[in-house]
């Protein structure tokens, strides 16, 4: 990656760990609004933020989780999983709204993993309902996301911004 990749998805993570910062008291538990996941949608401009958005969620569950190694692997595992999962759902999507809603869709059922880890470490006794808010959550923080950042990009163009 160029330098300017690299400091772009420096600031990328920076962000992601101020907005997860400043609203902290709803970034981690069972019902979950953690606004910076919209910044998940930069990967459908360029799929070189996801550099930025990963180190995000490694900074932010370092500094702020009260989970441990568990959120260190199993929430950056969600991370890096879905956008695996989202680069083969669209592939072939030319629409960024459809991909935006892919990708919704795609971190909001990889949720389990964070349902799953908050089981394992008995910070809730029942999965499915915990996963139901989780999911809740990530589809309404994903799914603002899709006009905030598609207007950003009207004025931004996220990928020539990156550079190709």
């Amino acid at each position: 990656m160029k330098t300017k990749q690299w400091v772009i998805n420096a600031i990328i993570a920076a962000m992601y760990t101020g907005i997860t910062i400043l609203i902290v008291p709803f970034s981690f538990g069972a019902i979950q609004f953690r606004l910076a996941e919209m910044l998940n949608h930069l990967v459908v401009f360029n799929k070189r933020y996801a550099y930025g958005v990963t180190a995000g969620v490694v900074l932010a569950n370092l500094i702020l989780s009260p989970f441990g190694i568990y959120d260190w692997v199993l929430g950056v595992g969600h991370t890096v999983l879905s956008f695996v999962i989202y680069f083969i759902l669209s592939k072939k999507v030319q629409s960024p709204v459809k991909k935006m809603i892919i990708n919704t869709l795609v971190f909001s059922v990889m949720s389990f993993m964070i349902a799953l880890m908050l089981l394992i470490i008995g910070a809730e006794e029942v999965f499915w309902l915990t996963y139901l808010w989780i999911f809740i959550g990530q589809m309404v923080t994903m799914g603002i996301g899709i006009p905030i950042l598609t207007t950003l990009n009207s004025k931004i163009n996220f990928n020539k911004k990156m550079g190709n």
